[in-house]
């Protein structure tokens, strides 16, 4: 007995096949196209003033970051700036805030912009003077 692949769809694809005989032969055909919908969800907890922003920047692990609503007139929507700790530097990134209708909320769209500090301090003034008045921030 001879089998027969249907090499038409790509190996990658993550679908599920089944055999069917064709004749005497086997051929494995498509069953059904199942994309997986994954959505990693994370706890945020708002930030209600500016000491609070500088308490949780001087404190934050390389697990944590901070998310706040920008006024910058080159970003979209006013930007997002984020900030992080890593290996003993704080990273702050701006980026543009794009609508996403699918999702009904703002994500992070491109045009982005690093800078690194050596001190929570100079982060903190850095990012204040990119962020909304009042603060719109979040400990993620």
């Amino acid at each position: 007995m001879s089998c027969r692949v249907d090499v038409s769809q790509p190996l990658y694809d993550s679908g599920s096949y089944e055999f069917k005989r064709v004749g005497t032969t086997r051929s494995m055909m498509k069953k059904s196209e199942h994309r997986s919908k994954v959505s990693y969800q994370y706890s945020e907890r708002s930030i209600a003033n500016r000491k609070d922003l500088y308490d949780f920047i001087d404190a934050l692990d390389e697990d944590e970051g901070i998310r706040i609503c920008g006024k910058l007139k080159n970003h979209v929507g006013g930007g997002f700036v984020f900030i992080g700790y890593y290996r003993g530097s704080y990273c702050v990134n701006i980026c543009d805030r794009m609508w996403n209708r699918r999702l009904r909320k703002y994500v992070a769209g491109g045009n982005d912009e690093w800078y690194y500090f050596d001190t929570a301090s100079q982060a903190y003034t850095f990012a204040l003077k990119q962020a909304k008045s009042p603060i719109q921030a979040w400990l993620y």
